[in-house]
Formats: C-alpha cells, structure tokens, sequence
C-alpha cells in the first residue's frame, strides 16, 4: 500500500473501463492505472447507479473483473448523487454552444459525483474536462475539481495515484487549457 495511506475517492469514468481493454499504450495505462489503485492504493470507486450503468454496458471484461474485485475488498462507495440543477443552471447561463452544452451535459454526472465525494475524476475525455475548464472561471465549484487522463503519461496518473492523489494545481479543471 501506498505510504500516503489516506483513502480518496475516485469518479472512473466507464471510458477508462472501456479502453482498459484495448490493445496499445492507452489500453495498457488504463489497465495499469486501475492494477495500481487496486494493488497499491487504498482508494475507493465511485459508484452511483448512473456510472455504474454506464460501466454495465460498456465494460471491457478486465474491467468487470477490477470492479468485481474492488466490491469484494469493499472498496466502492455507493453515494445516491440528485441532479445538481443549480449547477446545471450556472453553467447553461456561462453561455457554452449548443454542442458544448450538450457534450457537458453528457458528463455532468461525473462531476456531480465528484462534488458529492473527494472531488476527483479519472477519465479520458478531454474534451469535456476543457469545456468545464472554460466555463469554471464563472462557476468556482467546477475548477476546484481535479481531473486525471490515466491514459496521458505527461500527467504522470500513476505517481500521482502513488503519491495519495493529492490536490495538485495542474490537475484542477481549472488549470486545464
């Protein structure tokens, strides 16, 4: 176990449970990512019934094995997370596009889970994590949020995850350019 021994929790985006299974350096470092959080961390998953919907139908068998896995160590959170619908405001009101809008949208459920727990999200798109970056200059709750592409080496995930996930600068959506 990691010597920063203190328990976060983790949003896992279902497309890092996807792509765990993929041939090639980004299935690897997904696969990776999870091995370590399982193997030498004490994290817990994040699992709301809409993520773990999401995982059901697009889970990589590794995957459902790591999840399988994480239950039986107890090691997954079940917060019931309501629609944040103040939130869901104040970001229609920064005024993105109608496809930005849209694509936030899609992973809203992410970052509501994120805010109901540790405040962290591991995923790979980073197209949503721009697109909250832009609007989070007006909706301060949103850049404080950090968010991780486990498949990105620059972002080093893996010594970061080793480290305890420790609130760093670079990793808030804020920062995020």
């Amino acid at each position: 176990m990691s010597s920063s021994a203190e328990s976060k929790r983790l949003v896992i985006d279902a497309s890092v449970a996807t792509s765990s299974g993929e041939r090639g350096r980004r299935g690897e470092m997904c696969q990776s990512f999870l091995m370590v959080m399982i193997d030498e961390t004490v994290h817990r998953l994040v699992m709301t019934r809409e993520i773990g919907s999401e995982w059901d139908v697009h889970s990589h068998p590794f995957a459902r094995r790591w999840r399988r896995s994480m239950n039986a160590r107890r090691r997954v959170d079940r917060p019931s997370v309501d629609r944040d619908l103040a939130l869901r405001k104040r970001i229609d009101k920064a005024n993105p596009t109608e496809k930005s809008l849209a694509a936030m949208e899609k992973d809203l459920h992410l970052i509501e889970a994120a805010k109901a727990t540790d405040n962290r999200i591991i995923s790979l798109d980073d197209t949503a994590r721009r697109l909250f970056s832009t609007v989070s200059g007006s909706i301060g709750e949103l850049g404080q949020i950090l968010w991780v592409n486990p498949a990105n080496e620059t972002e080093t995930p893996i010594q970061w995850l080793k480290e305890g996930s420790p609130n760093e600068e670079p990793r808030m959506i804020r920062s995020f350019s």
